[in-house]
């Protein structure tokens, strides 16, 4: 497992706060999958600031998303989509999709995010999951997509116009390459519209202070060829 050094600093919680807080769990509807899950993502926040005595980001990287949940049971359903195969998880957040990836077969996985303690979350879980990944932190969109990729599997990020139109264009440019990209839409509202089918929907319940709703629905999109 090869991942960036995390940038200097009082960065990362205490190994107590993670036990307290974001203890290791089954994932809901992959109980063969364990992530470190904070029931409470804003007590974890508050904790970790108090005992750093700094500010500190939201963390996020500490739940499994819906739309993680939604891509990681339809690899358990579908594994030949990756099996075999070079596969990129673009925003891993937790590592949750990653890790289903390499459960399902996949030959390479390399999980990627922007931000360092999301990666550092992903190595943590594929420990506990014993499985291997490459890892990476950074802005894989500031350059071309590489071709080596053969699935491109993108889980909720399109929440900001400018970042979203930016991430269609670099995942054309993958299509182009030959690339198979998935893509699981929470709702959110620069997400494409046209131009794909859904695969898969579901409803699942959601932290009403986390997502401000008690639920999301959650399809899973491909582009139509």
């Amino acid at each position: 497992m090869s991942g960036n050094p995390l940038p200097p600093g009082p960065c990362l919680p205490p190994e107590s706060l993670i036990s307290r807080l974001a203890p290791l769990a089954p994932v809901p509807g992959r109980p063969d999958l364990n992530a470190y899950q904070a029931p409470d993502v804003f007590a974890l926040w508050q904790a970790w600031e108090r005992e750093s005595g700094s500010q500190q980001d939201i963390p996020y990287w500490a739940t499994v998303w819906p739309a993680a949940l939604l891509t990681a049971e339809y690899l358990a359903h579908e594994p030949d989509i990756v099996r075999g195969k070079s596969v990129l998880d673009l925003g891993c957040g937790c590592g949750v999709v990653a890790i289903a990836a390499a459960k399902a077969g996949a030959a390479r996985v390399l999980a990627n995010d922007i931000d360092p303690l999301a990666v550092w979350m992903t190595e943590r879980n594929a420990r506990a999951n014993a499985e291997e990944l490459e890892t990476e932190s950074g802005d894989l969109l500031r350059a071309p997509p590489l071709p080596e990729w053969d699935v491109i599997l993108v889980a909720d990020l399109f929440y900001d116009k400018t970042a979203a139109e930016a991430m269609l264009l670099w995942l054309q440019a993958a299509r182009e390459n030959g690339s198979r990209v998935l893509i699981a839409d929470a709702g959110r509202p620069f997400s494409p519209r046209t131009g794909v089918r859904t695969l898969r929907e579901r409803t699942y319940a959601t932290d009403l202070d986390l997502e401000g709703s008690a639920e999301r629905s959650v399809r899973l999109l491909a582009y139509l060829p």
